[in-house]
């Protein structure tokens, strides 16, 4: 009987257009022919569709399986490729390690791999294994020049093996190695993928073994028996125990708040308060566990540049970017060192004098005269290292701002035109009380009304009123009263640091162009009725109000250039976005559909956020230096955490709706009618929001049909649950918070978290020197007040008003370092991974109409590309193209390396 099924089996297989012919390279003879009819049919991993079984193995009958049963199982071989990815550079001491790893392999301390079945032994209890397989050929392609390099494994395994879910690695070695991809062939279901992209430790560090799943993806409730219990072991040693201090090989995801900001062993001036607790709510960040300082118990102490802060080793950056970033210090030794050199040398060198000095550092680099050059570059010995490059790396790039129009800052429409494609054309809003009203404590800040009355605008309004312009949605304000206003007596009673909270309304043409034409001035009233408190300015008729009213905008902007770097970019799109990275590393598994989903767009950014805390955003670091704030820059964003960020309103639309330059209207293609129709933040926005959209909306349907499979879905509702009550503990009982609890939720919240990950941070960052690098367009930091009439700075002022307009800017050493930073925060490096890419485009998962589904989606993304080079050069756009106006290219999905003031990768990735 059991032959003539033999037989029967056979001829249906040969039948069948699904599989390959007997003859297939797969098959090694009659023996293995067998194989593939016993494996059982079984399911598709997704949870609301079953994968097409083979026809084959739909005939199988009960009778056939249990004769089956009786017989020895065959062994057979399969064979593994093993794609391990080395450094493009190794200095002496790698490459030594590296040679004696290769003879150390050859005697036996090599790797050792083992396949993991996703079936399991009823008998044992176990899943099956294969042997336990060394990794050949590492001896022999030792000196290998290419970049990745293969290595071939064999194991054995029987007919009742079933397929391979899961892949051990044993690293013998005494040095790490990258593994990029397994692929296992011999396999009757074919060849199967293992995305590895991994450090793999030795075992003198690491004692355990890695475990690699494959590519298919499975909701836990469909986990093959075989691979459950790995699924969990996994993701418990990625949480950890919670205790100890993280070595750079770990692997572990933890959270703490952000009390390594500060250093109070230096002295009290260096301490900083915690972020994140009752006092002063945050989001959490990755723990570190080193241990507290010698004066505040409650406080980190610090690992101080160039030493490396502790992320998982996985999250760390790869060559490519490490070399952007080396060449971006080197650039800034130079472009920081000899600044400095100047102004110690030559003190009447510390502040711009002129405007062409400004331009020099664009045209002729810092031009030194003859007796001081020869001083620096001849008596110190690291500048005469540097002569012979100086001329070129000492030339700061020309930013795009003054490129078409040298004088495009000066304007009032390129002022206003930046609200709506500069660099921060988040905060614009439009205007529906008149006057505007604080929500400040009157009792402390004095009356909420703004000093901005109708008198003050009426003649700009081209002859309506100011309730016809309200009503027909004219008037439009960017507010920076309440943010600044409750900081001001910290920020003024500080040296050359002055700041006002400001308000400034603008009116919207008939054009489709926005121009200011009231700016306010507020400083906390000294008593009551105090003048001096609130100023109001308004466009000039005069020379006087002329330069009076350059220095209100440049306050204005000083504030804009705060809260974008405090709020938008680093609150908004860095630290609120860190807890759902952990979460999601610490609660899906790597099989998990969402984690698939979500992993490109997780690259880097703890590390970023890691190297934020240790230079930036520290006490004493890069955004305290260069911004007006200074020491409470982040009080000012834990401020806006607490009263501000919900992330049901992070969405574009949501935010449009909020900030009411957009309205619902069905009719629309987004459903949304934009108040200003050539918005280019938001039309471009919104062509890749809803590109983010569909593509997330047809991945979740695919994994959950209704809310139940949502809501049973443990592990993703530990993840969400986890970043709410931990990650945002301080926030955990917002009645605010989006429920996961049917696909629609759940794609709506996925969408949210990959817009502001992809292009809401391009939109934030990558025009940083583009736009933000002369210094006079968007002042980091204000040095002066607005003089008073009567005022012994008044006559300073009036006697050389453009000296004074410098005098107020940052000096020249404060210019040239913030334009260093962010010249190396506005790089893409050589390996970005844009909106639609993926380094593994056809293997990120093993779910073939999934793979199809992403390539509609980077499809959709090249037309949104497309459409946003059209409107740019659509010349009835008069916010994006005109005489002297820059296209808005940041939505732009693509770009080369370096400074280009477009491209949108994937995750945050600087």
């Amino acid at each position: 009987m059991a032959a003539s099924m033999e037989i029967f089996g056979s001829s249906l297989l040969r039948r069948s257009p699904l599989l390959p012919s007997s003859g297939s390279p797969l098959f090694g003879g009659g023996e293995q022919r067998k194989l593939f009819f016993r494996c059982k049919p079984r399911r598709s991993c997704t949870a609301g569709r079953a994968v097409r079984t083979p026809v084959a193995a739909a005939v199988l009958t009960e009778r056939f399986v249990r004769v089956e049963a009786e017989e020895k199982p065959v062994r057979f071989k399969v064979r593994a490729a093993v794609t391990v990815r080395r450094k493009k550079k190794e200095d002496l001491k790698e490459t030594i390690a590296n040679q004696l790893d290769a003879f150390s392999d050859k005697i036996g301390r090599n790797v050792v791999l083992e396949l993991v079945s996703d079936e399991f032994d009823p008998r044992t209890r176990k899943p099956n294994t294969s042997n336990m397989a060394e990794l050949k050929g590492w001896f022999e392609k030792k000196n290998a020049k290419a970049e990745r390099v293969v290595y071939t494994a064999e194991f054995t395994v029987d007919s009742s093996f079933g397929e391979p879910g899961a892949i051990t690695v044993i690293n013998r070695h005494q040095r790490e190695f990258f593994l990029e991809s397994i692929v296992v062939e011999g396999f009757a279901c074919g060849p199967v993928h293992f995305p590895c992209n991994s450090w793999v430790q030795p075992t003198r560090i690491h004692a355990g073994k890695r475990v690699f799943f494959s590519n298919k993806p499975y909701l836990p409730s469909q986990t093959p028996p075989g691979l459950r219990d790995l699924r969990q072991q996994e993701l418990k040693e990625l949480r950890g125990d919670g205790k100890g201090q993280r070595k750079q090989t770990d692997r572990i995801f933890d959270y703490d708040a952000y009390n390594d900001l500060g250093n109070p062993d230096k002295g009290i001036e260096f301490s900083r308060p915690t972020l994140g607790g009752e006092k002063l709510p945050y989001p959490r960040r990755l723990r570190t566990g080193r241990a507290p300082t010698s004066t505040d118990k409650d406080a980190e102490t610090r690992v101080e540049d160039p030493l490396p802060v502790y992320v998982p080793r996985d999250e760390q950056f790869e060559e490519g970017k490490q070399e952007m970033l080396t060449a971006g210090a080197h650039k800034a030794v130079l472009h920081n060192l000899v600044p400095l050199l100047v102004a110690a040398f030559s003190p009447e060198s510390h502040d711009f004098k002129a405007f062409h000095e400004v331009d020099n550092l664009f045209k002729e680099g810092l031009r030194l005269k003859q007796s001081l050059q020869d001083q620096l570059f001849h008596k110190i010995p690291l500048v005469s290292k540097i002569e012979e490059s100086s001329e070129g790396l000492l030339r700061y790039d020309t930013p795009d701002i003054i490129t078409k129009d040298k004088f495009a800052w000066l304007r009032d429409d390129e002022f206003a035109r930046q609200t709506l494609a500069g660099i921060n054309p988040v905060n614009i809003e439009r205007l529906q009380v008149f006057p505007p009203v604080s929500e400040l404590d009157p009792a402390v800040y004095g009356p909420p009304e703004s000093s901005i009355k109708e008198e003050h605008i009426v003649t700009h309004l081209n002859g309506m009123s100011v309730q016809q312009a309200l009503d027909d949605k004219k008037l439009f304000v960017l507010d920076y009263h309440d943010v600044y206003l409750p900081f001001l007596d910290r920020i003024n009673a500080q040296d050359g640091r002055k700041a006002y909270g400001t308000r400034t309304i603008f009116f919207l043409t008939d054009l489709g162009t926005l121009k200011p034409i009231a700016i306010e001035l507020r400083l906390p009233p000294v008593r009551p009725g105090d003048t001096r408190a609130k100023r109001v300015f308004t466009p000039p008729t005069d020379a006087t109000g002329n330069w009076l009213w350059q220095l209100a905008k440049a306050h204005v902007c000083s504030n804009d250039a705060g809260v974008h770097q405090l709020v938008n970019h680093w609150l908004k799109t860095h630290a609120c976005i860190e807890p759902f990275i952990l979460a999601a590393h610490r609660q899906l598994s790597a099989m998990h559909p969402i984690f698939k989903l979500l992993k490109p767009h997780m690259r880097y950014t703890l590390e970023v956020n890691a190297m934020a805390r240790l230079i930036l955003i520290n006490g004493g670091g890069v955004i305290e230096s260069g911004f007006t704030p200074g020491p409470v820059c982040m009080e000012i964003s834990a401020a806006a955490y607490r009263h501000h960020w919900r992330i049901d309103q992070e969405g574009l639309p949501a935010d449009l709706i909020r900030r009411g330059m957009a309205v619902e209207d069905p009719t629309q293609p987004h459903g949304l009618r934009l108040v200003i129709e050539d918005y280019p933040y938001a039309t471009d926005g919104l062509l890749l929001w809803s590109a983010i959209q569909s593509w997330v909306e047809t991945y979740v349907a695919a994994y959950y049909t209704d809310a139940e499979s949502v809501q049973s879905d443990y592990e993703l509702q530990s993840w969400y649950a986890e970043a709410v009550n931990v990650g945002h503990a301080d926030k955990r009982c917002a009645p605010w918070w989006p429920r996961l609890s049917s696909p629609a939720e759940l794609s709506s919240f996925l969408t949210t978290l990959i817009w502001l990950s992809s292009a809401q941070h391009a939109a934030l960052n990558f025009g940083q020197y583009p736009l933000g690098g002369y210094i006079p367009n968007r002042p980091p930091l204000m040095r002066r007040l607005v003089p008073v009439e009567g005022d012994p700075e008044y006559e300073h002022f009036r006697s050389d008003p453009a000296k004074y307009f410098l005098s107020a800017l940052p000096s020249l050493i404060q210019a040239t370092t913030f334009m260093t930073v962010i010249d190396t925060l506005s790089t893409h490096s050589v390996d970005e991974e844009y909106l639609g890419e993926r380094p593994d485009p056809y293997t990120w998962t093993g779910d073939g109409d999934m793979v199809e589904a992403f390539h509609e989606f980077a499809a959709e993304v090249r037309r949104a590309e497309s459409e946003i080079a059209r409107r740019n050069a659509d010349p009835a756009r008069r916010n994006r193209c005109g005489a002297g106006v820059l296209s808005y290219e940041l939505m732009a999905p693509s770009s080369g390396p370096g400074i280009t003031c477009r491209g949108v990768p994937n995750s945050v990735t600087i």
